[in-house]
């Protein structure tokens, strides 16, 4: 971009993330190479502790001396160049579980890294913005390069400074001083003033949400410790970063301090490189107290916010009295309610021991009617055994004595029918023998009655047998057998 006394502006960032495009693997790095970054090393003349501070941003900053850096100490040309801290808050997008799967999340403890703050749910991050000038007015050559380090997913926060100065270098033909250096001083340190307030509120909005969560008095004692737990890492690591804070802003102090100095200084030169007017002094002189006094007031509210951190965590460690003591007298109760549990368990295992014993004595007694009752059963069974046999015996007879009946009642039936008078005096018995009338009715009637008495005793013994099988299948299926 040129401008007036052959004067440029450059801009190196990293890869600014738009439109959702997939960032290359070197995303964080600046979009510069090697050769590129000699090159400008040499034609700008970047000074060593230039170059050294920006190659080490993660250590303490330093600060520049203007400085005339080239030869034979050429007059009129000079370079300076000023690091800025600055923090700022990004809407945090991701999940609580992502915090914790990165290690940036996991060591929010280091200041280098963000910080998460779940109640305004914001991240603030850190990040500095390198700005080197360069004027030679033998050349009639000015040049100012930005290397703004910021992320560049944000690019929105990235270009924004960009933008004001594009509009302030479009004043210039207006009469606006657009091409004097203070010009991207002013635009740098305000921003970096306002992206430093926005991350300081946030932090305040958290520690008040935190104050918040601890008046409220009403809340189950574990989620409360648990609220705790985690409430005392994070006051810890918004601790870390708010002594972290102290310091960039002190520096943040130094280097409008630097500014002032610097425009006070070259102020006749830069009105001799016709970058200034002559009576713009008192002009830029009131813009840098302005900025000043804005420095100021964010070290004054970051003292307030850590006191205001150290009243919370006073406030959680009372908290946490509260809560131990109150567990105590939760645990004595509870105690009391065990030993008193303890009490009546003891009583009732005296009780269960009394009625075992009692239940122990009846045992004893039936054991012993049952031995009783075993003997008995037993003399039972030798008398029924007896019996049996006795029956058996008089079975044996009755059949003897059926048989024999069998045998001879027949006969005998029809020998005292055949000698009675009737068939004794008719003349039809006369004709014929006694004897063979007698054999030819005895001998079939005989026949017949042992024909059935063994068909009967055939019968007889089939329906004991059946009764005895049906017996024994219902006795069977009363048992559950299948």
């Amino acid at each position: 971009m040129e401008m007036p006394w052959n004067q440029s502006l450059g801009f190196i960032n990293r890869y600014l993330v738009k439109d959702n495009d997939t960032p290359p693997e070197d995303s964080n790095k600046l979009r510069l190479s090697k050769n590129s970054f000699r090159l400008l090393q040499t034609k700008f003349h970047f000074s060593p502790t230039f170059i050294s501070s920006l190659a080490n941003l993660h250590k303490p900053l330093q600060r520049s001396i203007p400085t005339n850096p080239l030869p034979n100490n050429t007059p009129g040309s000079f370079n300076y160049w000023i690091i800025l801290p600055v923090r700022v808050q990004v809407q945090c997008s991701n999940k609580k579980k992502s915090h914790i799967a990165s290690t940036a999340g996991r060591s929010q403890m280091n200041p280098l890294n963000y910080l998460h703050l779940s109640g305004p749910g914001v991240d603030i991050r850190g990040s500095c913005i390198a700005i080197h000038y360069f004027y030679d007015e033998g050349k009639k050559v000015g040049s100012t390069v930005v290397f703004n380090c910021q992320d560049g997913r944000w690019w929105k926060v990235v270009e924004e400074p960009v933008v004001r100065i594009k509009e302030c270098m479009g004043m210039v033909g207006k009469g606006a001083g657009g091409h004097d250096p203070f010009c991207t001083q002013a635009v740098w340190l305000t921003s970096a003033v306002r992206w430093w307030g926005n991350a300081l509120n946030s932090f305040n909005d958290q520690l008040i949400a935190f104050e918040e969560s601890l008046l409220i008095e009403q809340q189950p004692v574990d989620g409360e410790f648990r609220l705790n737990s985690e409430m005392n890492r994070a006051l810890h690591c918004m601790a870390a970063h708010l002594h972290r804070y102290s310091s960039e802003l002190v520096l943040m102090t130094e280097i409008v301090d630097d500014v002032r100095k610097y425009n006070s200084a070259f102020h006749e030169m830069l009105v001799r490189f016709g970058l200034r007017s002559e009576n713009e002094e008192s002009t830029v002189m009131t813009g840098i107290e302005q900025i000043s006094s804005q420095v100021s007031a964010l070290c004054g509210f970051r003292n307030e916010l850590q006191l205001k951190t150290d009243n919370v965590l006073a406030l959680l460690v009372d908290n946490n009295q509260a809560l131990n003591d109150l567990l105590l007298l939760q645990n004595s109760n509870s105690m009391q309610a065990i030993l008193h549990a303890t009490q009546s368990e003891a009583e009732l295992s005296r009780q269960i021991a009394s009625q075992s014993q009692q239940v122990a004595e009846q045992m004893h007694r039936i054991l012993q009617a049952t031995e009783k009752e075993a003997k008995n059963s037993g003399k039972i069974a030798r008398q029924s055994q007896k019996l049996s046999e006795g029956m058996k015996k008089d079975s044996v007879a009755m059949k003897t004595i059926a048989l024999l009946t069998t045998a001879f009642l027949p006969g005998t039936s029809f020998a005292a029918i055949l000698s009675m008078p009737f068939f004794a005096n008719s003349d039809w018995i006369k004709k014929v023998s006694t004897f063979w009338l007698w054999i030819a009715l005895t001998v079939p009637a005989t026949t017949l009655c042992f024909l059935f008495y063994m068909i009967w005793s055939r019968k007889e013994n089939k329906r004991k047998q059946d009764d005895v099988e049906e017996e024994e299948a219902y006795e069977m299926g009363d048992a559950g057998v299948p």
